[in-house]
């Protein structure tokens, strides 16, 4: 299902979005570009000065903590929603985190302190 794991990277901003926008609270444009920071994803390609900027503006709104937390809490929510509206939901997060897991990208911290076991293949499955 997944190809790249800019694909599966995409998948999860756009979930995150999505529940934020649904809750009536939209997603700085810092805090999503944040969502789609990577170490490894190619497509990826902001400037060192683009990427020190996106650091800069996040830290201005929200601390590193509340920001993680927030968005855990947030991809919780997003999960349990696509999950009671579509049972598949489940496999689709599954395989989207198994092929994020094949690189180094923020949003897997995220995704880790919020729904680790649940989408870690085999846990309750």
């Amino acid at each position: 299902m997944f190809q790249t794991q800019g694909e599966a990277k995409r998948f999860f901003v756009q979930k995150l979005v999505e529940q934020a926008e649904s809750e009536g609270a939209p997603l700085s444009a810092a805090e999503r570009g944040m969502l789609s920071w990577s170490e490894t994803d190619p497509e990826w390609t902001p400037t060192a000065d683009e990427a020190t900027e996106l650091v800069a503006q996040l830290a201005s709104e929200v601390s590193d903590d509340e920001y993680e937390a927030s968005m855990a809490e947030l991809a919780t929510r997003a999960y349990e929603r696509d999950v009671a509206a579509d049972p598949a939901a489940r496999a689709r997060w599954q395989q989207a985190f198994a092929k994020l897991g094949e690189g180094d990208h923020y949003v897997s911290v995220i995704l880790e302190q919020a729904l680790g076991r649940t989408l870690t293949k085999g846990w309750f499955t």
